[in-house]
């Protein structure tokens, strides 16, 4: 039997929010979208709440969904590169493309491993100057410039005008336009909602054991959402040590 119901699509951002406020019994059932005076000021403050969870839950290396293949382009003799200002971090080692693939960046052979170096090793090195094909790069994350964007160095320095190809972890798109889709999957909007209610209840003092109660079905929301958007392979640990290592490893 043919099913005629069109797909389910995911509530704007101002409908999560205020499906968190129903859920945390803060505005009653009926309540809708612009139904008083006080909407906007709680609208503005679910949507810097919102905001921030996402951020937060970007941080979490399970949702593949907030990762992205991005390809970086090399200038001869250049070092240094300012990345986007909404990546976060670069996962693992990355892939350098020599330069007779221009300009293809998929369909490509003779690749080669680019290798994550902690800044004690890379201020180390005794030829900074050594010219050839990057095998290694560090990130600096100490806001070189206004955007706060990381800084990427390579080693040895670009010989030619390849490129490299990284997994990047992103920022999640902003949350402050209301009529916008929020930076989610459909199936995230229960554990969104949930996890905009646990906020709004301690943001205004709720007894402690309705907290706790919306505390644990936001979390076994969360870990529900976990299992359909991790890889299904294991990930690689990589450990960068800022100091020597003289420890041994069992």
């Amino acid at each position: 039997m043919a099913i005629s119901a069109t797909p389910y699509t995911t509530p704007t951002i101002d409908r999560i929010i205020l499906a968190g406020y129903k859920r945390a019994s803060l505005v009653p059932i009926e309540y809708s979208i612009g139904a008083d005076s006080q909407w906007e000021a709680r609208a503005a403050h679910g949507r810097e709440t919102l905001n921030r969870i996402l951020a937060e839950a970007a941080s979490e290396k399970f949702f593949e969904y907030f990762v992205n293949l991005d390809v970086l382009d090399l200038v001869v003799d250049t070092t240094s590169y300012t990345l986007d200002a909404d990546i976060l971090n670069i996962i693992d080692d990355g892939s350098y493309i020599p330069a007779s693939n221009d300009p293809e960046e998929e369909q490509t052979s003779g690749e080669t491993p680019v290798k994550p170096m902690s800044a004690f090793r890379w201020n180390q090195l005794s030829g900074k100057n050594s010219r050839g094909i990057p095998m290694h790069y560090f990130l600096e994350r100490n806001n070189q410039n206004a955007t706060g964007a990381l800084q990427l160095h390579v080693w040895p320095v670009p010989s030619e005008t390849g490129k490299i190809r990284f997994r990047t972890h992103r920022i999640p798109g902003s949350s402050s336009v209301g009529s916008d889709d929020p930076d989610f999957k459909r199936h995230w909007e229960k554990w969104a909602v949930l996890a905009l209610a646990y906020e709004f209840m301690q943001d205004t003092a709720m007894p402690l054991d309705e907290r706790g109660a919306m505390r644990q079905d936001r979390d076994i929301a969360f870990e529900k959402i976990k299992s359909y958007d991790s890889n299904n392979q294991g990930p690689d640990v990589v450990y960068v040590h800022t100091t020597p290592w003289f420890g041994r490893c069992l």
